[in-house]
């Protein structure tokens, strides 16, 4: 049974540390397979736990999947500008993969972006990830084109996917 918890303070930061060390490796992994380029891992994770209260209530959302009391997967969500957030850093650890956890992690991150009055939900990632745009078109997601807040840099915008959804 997939049991989702809300994070509201920073007592879970060395689990959100440990999924976050997973999430950019495998990130830094597809990148480099695809695009011969490397994040800086340990300053991303810096600045995430840095600037964890972007991601808690009153304005964020921060969201742990667990498994039988296993911690399995993560999703961020967090303003971007007045009425519109953003999904972020979603994973999901390889053992706990195919039994709906992403699903559950992006309806409850969609569910409590409503309950905060958001009125659209953005998100990016590469286009060769096609199994996770096949999620979120599933979901409602659809094509947007790219918006002013993404991190994306220039030279590698025309690989990525922009995607929003209107709530």
């Amino acid at each position: 049974m997939i049991q989702i918890k809300r994070v509201t303070d920073r007592g879970n930061e060395q689990q959100i540390r440990a999924l976050e060390s997973e999430y950019f490796a495998w990130v830094n992994s597809q990148l480099h397979a695809e695009f011969q380029i490397s994040l800086d891992v340990n300053k991303m994770i810096a600045n995430d736990i840095a600037n964890l209260e972007i991601y808690l209530p009153p304005t964020g959302g921060l969201f742990l999947a667990e498994v039988e009391q296993a911690v399995a997967g993560m999703i961020f969500l967090t303003q971007l500008r007045p009425k519109v957030g953003q999904i972020r850093r979603m994973y999901v650890r390889d053992a706990f993969r195919r039994r709906g956890i992403a699903r559950a992690l992006f309806e409850t991150a969609i569910q409590q972006a409503r309950a905060m009055g958001y009125a659209q939900l953005l998100l990016e990632s590469p286009r060769s990830w096609a199994g996770a745009h096949a999620l979120y078109h599933e979901l409602g997601f659809e094509a947007v084109e790219m918006y002013p807040e993404s991190e994306v840099p220039e030279h590698m915008r025309k690989y990525w996917v922009f995607m929003g959804l209107v709530l």
